[in-house]
């Protein structure tokens, strides 16, 4: 039986999933990237260390995901909406960006994150146009890359370049998708329940 620990990683980490992966499974966010730490409270019959929940709940969020960097404590995990994802991947200045980054030019979203995925190395600096495959404006994307001067922007989620109101226009919707899926989650007695409402959520208000 898992003991009181494991189950208490489980039932945290999958709150805080859910929450951050919102705006994802809504469809107006390409994707998220989370780190999913291992609780290693088990172990397997050759003594190796064992996650008795994290595949398990990779399964309940009901999202498609790629592992892009797989370590002993934790995975960096890219939950994505593949509808969205494909949108942002078409864009222009999206595709743009990833060109001069070298990805090969006429992939489909797919090879694109299979591309993405080879990029993070052990041990190497995440690769800086992650923020495309994130739903991050393509201006801040590029201005991150070329190291320009930020724009300060109060509690940004990213850095912000050149005019910030395409940023904190996303920023705020993503926050507000986030705060009434935590609203849903506090009332709904169970995850099935939660996944039902949530793809109800009002995306302009951030209400159900």
């Amino acid at each position: 039986m898992p003991s009181t620990s494991c189950c208490n990683h489980r039932k945290n980490l999958l709150r805080f999933l859910l929450l951050k992966t919102a705006a994802v499974r809504h469809g107006v966010k390409p994707g998220e990237l989370l780190r999913v730490r291992r609780c290693f409270t088990e172990e397997t019959s050759s003594g190796e260390p064992v996650c008795l929940h994290r595949r398990d709940i990779l399964n309940i969020l009901e999202l498609d995901y790629i592992e892009l960097r797989v370590e002993r404590e934790s995975s960096l995990v890219l939950f994505y909406h593949a509808e969205a994802m494909e949108k942002a991947l078409r864009d222009p200045a999206n595709r743009a960006i990833l060109t001069r980054c070298g990805y090969p030019v006429d992939a489909d979203f797919r090879k694109l994150l299979a591309e993405l995925q080879r990029r993070f190395q052990p041990g190497q600096d995440l690769p800086h146009e992650v923020g495309v495959f994130l739903g991050y404006p393509a201006k801040d994307v590029a201005g991150f890359m070329a190291n320009l001067p930020r724009t300060p922007v109060e509690h940004a989620r990213w850095a912000v370049y050149g005019d910030a109101e395409e940023s904190v226009a996303r920023m705020t919707l993503y926050r507000r998708i986030e705060a009434a899926a935590e609203r849903v989650l506090n009332v709904c007695g169970d995850t099935r329940t939660f996944l039902e409402h949530i793809s109800t959520l009002n995306t302009t208000i951030g209400v159900m």
